[in-house]
């Protein structure tokens, strides 16, 4: 696993390089600094990101945000800083596991793999709700397209036959054949 690990702390980085690499992953170890952790992230697209800072700035924070605004990768955070409104901004913007107390290499591993764990069950509760999303806005447009043809003197199981078979047809979705027919 590749991993990028930004750090501004006072504790044994090359120690937690060590326990990285000690399983097999792949490491890169850099000091955290908010205005070029975007470029880094874009530079080395790692599995995973493990932030250990020992009070992380307001724009490191901002930048996390940024960097786990599309969810590609799960983010770890190891602090000092006990920060209750920082840590629920953090978790909001996608950070997996929020560590207080402590960054010890013999803790790395649990952490990460529950944070993997957690990233995973987020990522497809997510999948499912953009699935629930698109389901409903399918069935508000062939809902809205059978309105449209029932104008036309059809009724709407003849409709929907309607929908479906110019779909057959076009070899697409009826719910594409339906935003065709409303023009959206």
């Amino acid at each position: 696993m590749k991993v990028l690990l930004l750090h501004n702390t006072s504790h044994d980085v090359a120690a937690l390089e060590e326990a990285l690499s000690r399983v097999g992953d792949e490491v890169r170890s850099i000091g955290a600094n908010a205005l070029t952790m975007l470029r880094e992230i874009e530079a080395w697209p790692p599995d995973l990101i493990l932030i250990a800072a020992d009070d992380p700035t307001r724009d490191m924070i901002e930048q996390i945000c940024v960097a786990s605004a599309g969810r590609e990768r799960p983010i770890v955070m190891f602090t000092e800083a006990d920060d209750a409104l920082a840590m629920k901004s953090l978790v909001k913007a996608g950070v997996s596991a929020y560590v207080v107390a402590g960054c010890a290499p013999n803790r790395l591993r649990p952490v990460i793999d529950v944070a993997l764990e957690r990233f995973a069950h987020e990522q497809s509760q997510h999948l499912q709700i953009l699935a629930a999303e698109k389901k409903t806005h399918d069935e508000r447009l062939i809902s809205r397209a059978k309105v449209r043809l029932a104008r036309d003197g059809l009724d709407e199981a003849a409709a929907y036959a309607q929908l479906r078979k110019v779909a057959m047809q076009r070899r697409c979705t009826i719910a594409e054949v339906a935003a065709d027919l409303l023009g959206a």
